[in-house]
């Protein structure tokens, strides 16, 4: 076991996945899930992030009714063995942040739709230098009234209305 190990690093990472699987299994948002826990969704998004800033008696509460729970077991004996998924382990979006969690993540070897309308045929940039996104949440459904971006607009009166660039 490494250093880091030691220290709490893996403990203050499953913490947080612990949280997004139990979020995962609900169905529900960080936000819809900070409220019906009763906590702010500031203090959630800091728990599954790194959990190594919250008290025990904190982390406790937040894992109660999840499912999971933070065992203790000597440094020379291995952890029991966790079931993440690779997409909760390694996927992440163009910013280094994961998905979230209420959307199905898989991964994507030849880039998923969305790049190739944008970066490679909406001639955003010097193509030499994109990188594919390894992974995508395409085929997601937005609940109903979701709206994402601008609305398509007419580019003159009497149009219809157009792709927004």
């Amino acid at each position: 076991m490494s250093g880091r190990e030691r220290s709490g690093e893996g403990a203050r990472r499953e913490v947080g996945l612990a949280l997004r699987a139990d979020r995962r299994r609900r169905g529900q948002s960080q936000r819809a899930y900070a409220a019906a826990r009763g906590l702010s969704r500031a203090a959630l998004a800091r728990a599954e992030v790194d959990a190594g800033g919250v008290r025990l008696e904190s982390l406790l509460w937040l894992l109660r009714g999840t499912g999971y729970e933070l065992v203790v077991v000597p440094i020379d004996q291995d952890r029991p063995p966790t079931a993440w998924e690779p997409t909760d382990l390694e996927a992440t979006t163009r910013s280094g942040s994961r998905f979230p969690p209420h959307r199905e993540v898989r991964e994507s070897r030849d880039g998923p739709t969305w790049w190739w309308y944008h970066e490679v045929l909406g001639n955003r940039g010097d193509h030499g230098d994109l990188q594919r996104p390894g992974w995508t949440a395409e085929g997601f459904t937005p609940p109903p009234g979701t709206r994402y971006g601008r609305k398509p607009r007419p580019r003159d009166d009497g149009d219809g209305a157009t792709w927004p660039y």
